[in-house]
C-alpha cells in the first residue's frame, strides 16, 4: 500500500507535468481563440499609439492617420460680452446667457512620457456675427479641424483669443469680443488631463473695474470612442 506522502509526491509531479504542457500549448490555444480576420496585435498597438513619434514633415497635423479607438474630450467654451438689453423686443425671449463679460481658458496636459498627436475640433453654436446658429433643430458640425503634438509631460491652453483665431483667422480678435459659444473637442490616442476655467464679470468696458467676478474650474471627462478611417481628416 502506498503511504500518504507518496500520494502527495505523485500529485506534485502530475501538477508539474500539467504546467509544462500548458506552457508549451498555450500560444497555440490563444491563437486558436482569435476570430478569423482579427487585427494583428502590432496593428492594434500602432492604432492605440496613434503614430506618436517625431513630428511628421509638413507640420504636426500632417501624416497622422486617425483610425481606431481614441479619447474624446468635449470642452464647452463661452466667450465675449453679452450686453443688457435696454430695449427688449416682445417675442425675443431670453438671451443665450445673462448679461456679463465671459472668458474661457481650456488647459491640456499630457501625463504620458511620450509625445501625443492631438486633433482639435471647434464647433460654433453662437456665432459673433449670426447669433445663436446652433439652437435646436439647427445642429452644427465642426467648423475647424486642426492638429498639434503635445510633448511628454507638456501642457498647453486654448483661450477665447486662440479659439477666435482658429475659426476666424483673417479677423483679429475684437475688443470687446461679441458673444462666441461652442465646443472645443480634443481627440487623443492616449488619456489626457483637460481642465476648463470659466470666468465672468459684470458687463462694461474692459478698462473699468468690474463690480463682481466669478470663476469656476471643471475637469473635462474623456470618453473612449471608435473613429473609422477617413472620418476625421
Amino acid at each position: 500500500m502506498l503511504r500518504p506522502f507518496k500520494f502527495v509526491a505523485l500529485a506534485i509531479v502530475a501538477g508539474g507535468l500539467l504546467l509544462v504542457a500548458l506552457a508549451v500549448t498555450w500560444p497555440q490555444i490563444a491563437a486558436a481563440r482569435l476570430a478569423p480576420g482579427s487585427a494583428d496585435p502590432a496593428a492594434i498597438a500602432a492604432a492605440v499609439d496613434g503614430g506618436a513619434g517625431a513630428p511628421p514633415a509638413g507640420g504636426p497635423e500632417q501624416g497622422v492617420v486617425v483610425n481606431g479607438y481614441y479619447w474624446s474630450f468635449a470642452a464647452k467654451f463661452v466667450c465675449g460680452l453679452q450686453l443688457p438689453n435696454s430695449n427688449p423686443v416682445p417675442g425675443n425671449g431670453e438671451p443665450v446667457v445673462k448679461p456679463g463679460n465671459y472668458a474661457t481658458e481650456i488647459n491640456a496636459h499630457n501625463p504620458n512620457y511620450k509625445q501625443v498627436p492631438i486633433r482639435k475640433k471647434v464647433i460654433v453654436l453662437v456665432d459673433p456675427a449670426q447669433g445663436p446658429i446652433g439652437r435646436e433643430p439647427n445642429a452644427q458640425q465642426p467648423r475647424v479641424i486642426t492638429g498639434t503634438i503635445l510633448g511628454p509631460d507638456f501642457a498647453m491652453f486654448d483661450d477665447c483669443n486662440a479659439l477666435w483665431a482658429l475659426v476666424y483667422p483673417a479677423v483679429p480678435p475684437p475688443v470687446p469680443m461679441p458673444l462666441f459659444v461652442g465646443y472645443l473637442v480634443y481627440l487623443s490616442p492616449l488619456d489626457l488631463d483637460i481642465d476648463a476655467v470659466y470666468t465672468a464679470g459684470t458687463p462694461g468696458p474692459l478698462a473699468s473695474t468690474p463690480t463682481s467676478v466669478s470663476i469656476d474650474v471643471n475637469r473635462v471627462t474623456g470618453k473612449r470612442i471608435f473613429i473609422p478611417a477617413g472620418a476625421v481628416p
